[in-house]
């Protein structure tokens, strides 16, 4: 059912016939083997993306690119909620080995970005191999070329993420054969198709498939990355880096010349829930709530109680926000801020949203900005640092009524010893939970995470909550937006990227003009000369392209994923991790506290434990 909805929805979206063939009436091994077929078959290639774009849990796709970023968190709720084995503070905070399973798949099906990758490429094969056994390949040229195109963006998404992959030309005639290349070879596995078969591509707009534009756009994405992929001087088609950078600027200029797109008035036009009217969306992942359903990010990220607020069929899952540093890269009059939802929050009717929270007298709900030492707490004039058991999770901050609470305040100003303490505490332990009512403020800070040790947070209003996407009001647990993987926005800053690289890093009139397409859209200042630089465009595709899966790539090609992360300086533009230190223990920074430094090899994740066993060499770094 789903593959037939994913079929149905493609042609929606690619055609406007109101008198449809109906292919069940077709003798099916006719069908098969005629022209009628490829249409159908195509949608199938394209249903493959659905999974991995809407639906953002932990184990995709989308969580590797941007949940081991700053742009993306996920703390531990009330109760241990979204605690989940410690699986995102270890993503976030790069902690993860050839052992974890969201990334390596450790003998589990845990590796879905990998074989997401594979199993795009194996229907793109499976479609070529059919097209050529029944002639379509010379009358059919541009669905052919958009297929090795396809395959393209496949591959490149696995040298991206992978390094020393396989480049896998054909179906193999007996079952899956080991066959990995040094990243140089993919890179010029992946070139060779493109430069033969983006030329044939159709450069008609359709909404949901891969044309030419497409083809530049991954061009242009090869070239702008090859100098941080270690590729250069040792790929043919990567022989320097400032070839590399005007040959990207060039493909760009070719998307951008081509005038098929332009940039929306209202930037939030791209994310409507019927979004496929954008003129600025060059490729999209398509969903409908009910046929081609996976479009989840409102359930992953809104608070339980904002189930009031847009009259939702389900209970939202109070996952996903941002950091407050990222929220702090806002300027004044750049209206992107609005992707997220901060402060107090109201239903449908305006009326201010509560929650009630069942608790006991020893239950934590309220956390300050960091979690710390006890000595650091800023109740330690109440709360003296020797009067504090070993065990955290049994003893903390009193937040019920006065009377249970002051027996506890009492017996810390009387020197009370540990043993005499936890007696009192058990004596005035209610017998039953006690509901208390908060008031759904959502902070603009995210401060906390969960450690490896289980060390428990507890502030379930803790985050901003994206609302990028326009909220379906009225829906269950999908919505109908869809997914841009590429806008023009994107190619406007790569533009920029590239002419400022080509230039020694210096913005020229071209990176400037191109910038300030994207910049003045949103009502921000425009740069100048002196304001456009590399760190400060780094920022600007932040604030552009929010949890659009770019910000892993970009961090690494503008130095700030690997290395130290310190929280010293809050003016640094690289300072925006907040949570990587040497400890297990997420703190501020306190002194004697030093920076956890993300290792080079992590650049690239391990390979799944499935791939090594079957021949390939694991990635630097993670080989036991």
């Amino acid at each position: 059912m789903f593959l037939l909805a994913g079929v149905s929805m493609f042609f929606a979206f690619n055609a406007c016939d109101l008198n449809p063939e109906i292919y069940s009436e077709y003798d099916r091994e006719g069908f098969e083997n005629s022209e009628t077929a490829l249409d159908p078959k195509l949608g199938d290639v394209y249903v493959n993306l659905q999974r991995e774009y809407g639906y953002v849990y932990r184990e995709g796709f989308w969580s590797l690119q941007e949940n081991t970023t700053d742009e993306c968190i996920v703390p531990t709720r009330f109760a241990g909620d979204w605690l989940d084995g410690n699986a995102f503070w270890i993503l976030h905070n790069h902690r993860f080995t050839s052992k974890t399973r969201e990334i390596s798949g450790n003998g589990q099906s845990g590796n879905n970005a990998w074989a997401f990758a594979y199993r795009g490429v194996s229907k793109c094969n499976s479609m070529i191999k059919w097209m050529r056994s029944v002639g379509l390949d010379k009358t059919r040229s541009a669905d052919m070329a958009e297929l090795y195109i396809l395959r393209a963006w496949y591959h490149y998404l696995m040298l991206d993420n992978f390094g020393n992959v396989q480049f896998v030309s054909q179906l193999g005639e007996n079952g899956y054969e080991a066959k990995q290349g040094k990243r140089y070879e993919i890179f010029d596995s992946i070139m060779v198709d493109l430069h033969q078969y983006v030329p044939q591509a159709s450069e008609n707009k359709i909404y949901s498939r891969v044309n030419k534009h497409v083809g530049w756009m991954v061009l242009a994405k090869m070239y702008l990355n090859a100098e941080a992929w270690g590729v250069v001087g040792k790929a043919k088609y990567a022989p320097t880096a400032e070839e590399c950078y005007k040959k990207a600027s060039l493909y760009c200029d070719s998307i951008i010349d081509s005038k098929a797109y332009s940039l929306t008035t209202n930037y939030f036009d791209n994310f409507t829930v019927e979004n496929q009217g954008s003129t600025e969306n060059i490729w999209c992942v398509f969903y409908d709530n009910s046929f081609s359903k996976g479009m989840q990010f409102h359930m992953m990220t809104l608070h339980y109680a904002s189930q009031n607020s847009y009259g939702l069929k389900n209970q939202p899952w109070n996952g996903y926000c941002t950091t407050h540093k990222v929220l702090g890269l806002y300027g004044e009059g750049d209206t992107r801020i609005n992707c997220w939802e901060r402060g107090q929050q109201y239903d449908k009717s305006g009326k201010a949203l509560t929650v009630d929270v069942a608790v006991d007298s020893l239950t934590f709900i309220q956390m300050p900005k960091y979690v710390r030492k006890p000595t650091e707490w800023p109740h330690k004039d109440l709360y003296p640092s020797q009067a504090w058991p070993k065990d955290y999770e049994e003893y903390k901050l009193l937040l019920l009524a006065k009377e249970q609470d002051e027996p506890y305040k009492n017996a810390l100003k009387e020197g009370k010893t540990e043993a005499e303490i936890a007696k009192i505490l058990e004596e005035i332990k209610p017998k039953k939970s006690v509901t208390l009512t908060f008031p759904a403020v959502f902070t603009d800070t995210v401060t906390t995470l969960t450690n490896s040790d289980g060390f428990k947070i507890y502030n379930i209003f803790e985050g901003a909550r994206f609302v990028k996407f326009q909220i379906q009001e009225g829906v269950g647990d999908h919505m109908s937006n869809d997914f841009p993987i590429y806008r023009l926005a994107d190619v406007y800053l790569m533009k920029a990227e590239a002419e400022m690289r080509a230039n020694g890093g210096a913005a020229n009139n071209a990176a400037l003009a191109a910038a300030n397409e994207v910049r003045e859209r949103a009502g921000a200042v425009p740069y100048s000369a002196a304001t456009l630089t590399l760190d400060e465009l780094c920022n600007e595709r932040c604030r552009e392209l929010m949890w659009e899966g770019h910000r892993r790539q970009d961090l690494i090609r503008f130095g700030r994923f690997t290395g130290p992360k310190s929280v010293q300086d809050d003016n640094d533009p690289a300072n925006l991790w907040i949570l990587k230190y040497t400890t297990d223990q997420p703190t501020d920074n306190l002194p004697g506290q030093v920076p956890f430094q993300t290792p080079d090899y992590m650049k690239v994740f391990p390979l799944p434990d499935y791939v090594v066993t079957n021949g390939f060499t694991q990635n630097p770094g993670y080989a036991e």
